[in-house]
Protein backbone atom coordinates (compact mmCIF):
# COMPACT_ATOMS: atom_id res chain seq x y z
CA UNK A 1 0.00 0.00 0.00
CA UNK A 2 2.52 2.47 0.49
CA UNK A 3 4.11 1.62 -2.95
CA UNK A 4 0.74 2.58 -4.27
CA UNK A 5 0.74 5.70 -2.15
CA UNK A 6 4.44 6.65 -3.08
CA UNK A 7 3.81 5.65 -7.02
CA UNK A 8 0.27 7.82 -7.20
CA UNK A 9 2.42 10.79 -5.34
CA UNK A 10 4.98 10.69 -7.77
CA UNK A 11 3.32 10.08 -10.86
CA UNK A 12 0.97 13.27 -10.12
CA UNK A 13 2.74 15.86 -7.38
CA UNK A 14 0.38 18.34 -8.53
CA UNK A 15 -2.94 16.44 -7.87
CA UNK A 16 -3.68 14.99 -4.01
CA UNK A 17 -3.62 11.27 -3.81
CA UNK A 18 -7.09 9.61 -3.04
CA UNK A 19 -6.50 7.61 0.38
CA UNK A 20 -10.12 6.64 0.01
CA UNK A 21 -9.79 4.40 -2.69
CA UNK A 22 -6.45 3.11 -1.84
CA UNK A 23 -8.14 1.84 1.25
CA UNK A 24 -10.86 0.27 -0.88
CA UNK A 25 -8.49 -1.42 -2.96
CA UNK A 26 -6.16 -2.45 0.01
CA UNK A 27 -9.32 -3.94 2.08
CA UNK A 28 -10.92 -5.81 -1.22
CA UNK A 29 -7.59 -7.57 -1.64
CA UNK A 30 -7.69 -8.76 1.95
CA UNK A 31 -11.50 -9.80 1.29
CA UNK A 32 -10.84 -11.32 -1.30
CA UNK A 33 -7.54 -13.37 -0.52
CA UNK A 34 -9.63 -14.84 2.63
CA UNK A 35 -12.38 -15.15 1.43
CA UNK A 36 -11.76 -16.14 -2.81
CA UNK A 37 -7.55 -17.46 -2.61
CA UNK A 38 -7.90 -14.72 -5.31
CA UNK A 39 -5.49 -11.98 -5.40
CA UNK A 40 -7.27 -9.35 -8.19
CA UNK A 41 -4.89 -7.34 -9.44
CA UNK A 42 -4.64 -3.63 -9.72
CA UNK A 43 -6.00 -3.86 -13.30
CA UNK A 44 -7.66 -5.98 -14.80
CA UNK A 45 -10.98 -7.40 -16.37
CA UNK A 46 -12.14 -9.43 -12.98
CA UNK A 47 -11.18 -6.73 -10.48
CA UNK A 48 -13.29 -4.61 -12.57
CA UNK A 49 -15.79 -6.44 -12.32
CA UNK A 50 -16.00 -7.40 -8.74
CA UNK A 51 -16.06 -3.61 -8.35
CA UNK A 52 -18.41 -2.73 -10.14
CA UNK A 53 -20.41 -5.49 -8.43
CA UNK A 54 -19.56 -3.76 -5.44
CA UNK A 55 -20.10 -0.41 -5.94
CA UNK A 56 -23.41 -1.20 -7.62
CA UNK A 57 -25.05 -3.17 -4.31
CA UNK A 58 -23.16 -0.16 -2.20
CA UNK A 59 -25.58 2.13 -4.24
CA UNK A 60 -28.38 -0.15 -3.92
CA UNK A 61 -28.03 0.17 -0.41
CA UNK A 62 -28.74 3.34 -0.31
CA UNK A 63 -31.95 4.21 -2.49
CA UNK A 64 -35.31 4.41 -1.06
CA UNK A 65 -37.62 1.91 -1.77
CA UNK A 66 -41.27 2.39 -1.42
CA UNK A 67 -41.83 -1.31 -0.74
CA UNK A 68 -39.60 -1.16 2.46
CA UNK A 69 -41.97 1.52 4.06
CA UNK A 70 -44.78 1.25 2.08
CA UNK A 71 -45.72 -2.55 1.26
CA UNK A 72 -48.79 -1.19 -0.77
CA UNK A 73 -46.77 0.85 -2.93
CA UNK A 74 -44.25 -1.57 -4.32
CA UNK A 75 -45.55 -1.34 -7.69
CA UNK A 76 -43.57 2.05 -7.79
CA UNK A 77 -40.63 0.46 -6.87
CA UNK A 78 -41.16 -1.54 -10.25
CA UNK A 79 -42.37 1.13 -12.24
CA UNK A 80 -38.77 2.93 -11.48
CA UNK A 81 -36.95 0.27 -12.19
CA UNK A 82 -35.37 -0.72 -9.37
CA UNK A 83 -36.08 -4.09 -8.42
CA UNK A 84 -35.12 -4.86 -12.22
CA UNK A 85 -31.84 -3.18 -11.06
CA UNK A 86 -31.72 -4.94 -7.52
CA UNK A 87 -32.59 -8.17 -9.74
CA UNK A 88 -30.09 -7.87 -12.35
CA UNK A 89 -27.47 -6.94 -9.02
CA UNK A 90 -28.56 -10.33 -7.57
CA UNK A 91 -28.26 -12.66 -11.23
CA UNK A 92 -24.35 -10.95 -11.57
CA UNK A 93 -23.54 -11.91 -7.84
CA UNK A 94 -24.48 -14.97 -8.18
CA UNK A 95 -22.85 -15.96 -11.97
CA UNK A 96 -19.33 -14.54 -10.03
CA UNK A 97 -19.48 -16.34 -6.92
CA UNK A 98 -20.72 -19.74 -9.08
CA UNK A 99 -17.70 -18.92 -11.21
CA UNK A 100 -15.48 -18.59 -8.15
CA UNK A 101 -17.10 -21.80 -7.08
CA UNK A 102 -16.25 -23.61 -10.15
CA UNK A 103 -12.63 -22.87 -10.30
CA UNK A 104 -12.43 -24.35 -6.77
CA UNK A 105 -14.39 -27.61 -8.23
CA UNK A 106 -12.10 -27.64 -11.07
CA UNK A 107 -9.50 -30.80 -10.17
CA UNK A 108 -6.90 -28.81 -12.60
CA UNK A 109 -6.70 -26.14 -9.88
CA UNK A 110 -3.05 -25.76 -8.11
CA UNK A 111 -3.11 -26.48 -4.64
CA UNK A 112 -2.42 -24.09 -1.50
CA UNK A 113 -1.16 -24.61 1.21
CA UNK A 114 -3.52 -22.42 2.96
CA UNK A 115 -7.53 -22.96 2.37
CA UNK A 116 -9.84 -20.16 1.53
CA UNK A 117 -13.25 -19.53 2.75
CA UNK A 118 -14.55 -21.67 -0.38
CA UNK A 119 -12.21 -24.68 -0.09
CA UNK A 120 -14.00 -25.07 3.78
CA UNK A 121 -17.03 -24.43 2.95
CA UNK A 122 -16.90 -27.26 -0.21
CA UNK A 123 -15.22 -29.27 2.62
CA UNK A 124 -18.07 -29.27 4.94
CA UNK A 125 -20.52 -29.50 1.87
CA UNK A 126 -18.61 -32.75 1.04
CA UNK A 127 -18.34 -34.45 4.14
CA UNK A 128 -21.67 -33.39 5.24
CA UNK A 129 -21.12 -32.57 8.85
CA UNK A 130 -24.38 -30.58 9.62
CA UNK A 131 -27.66 -31.74 10.34
CA UNK A 132 -28.98 -29.96 6.47
CA UNK A 133 -27.24 -30.35 3.42
CA UNK A 134 -25.61 -27.61 2.64
CA UNK A 135 -26.59 -26.32 -1.13
CA UNK A 136 -25.00 -24.12 -3.27
CA UNK A 137 -27.11 -21.72 -2.19
CA UNK A 138 -25.89 -21.60 1.26
CA UNK A 139 -22.25 -21.66 0.33
CA UNK A 140 -23.12 -18.26 -2.09
CA UNK A 141 -25.53 -16.65 0.76
CA UNK A 142 -22.19 -16.50 3.48
CA UNK A 143 -19.77 -15.56 0.64
CA UNK A 144 -22.16 -12.66 0.48
CA UNK A 145 -22.21 -11.72 4.20
CA UNK A 146 -18.71 -12.23 4.23
CA UNK A 147 -18.50 -9.07 1.51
Amino acid sequence: MIEKISKSAAAVATKPVNLSELMMSLTSTIICRIGFGKRYEDEGVERSRFHALLNETQAMFGIFFFSDYFPFMGWVDKLTGLISRLEKNFKEFDAFYQKLIDEHLDPKRPKSDQKDIIDVLLEIKKQRGFKIDLTWDHIKGILMVII
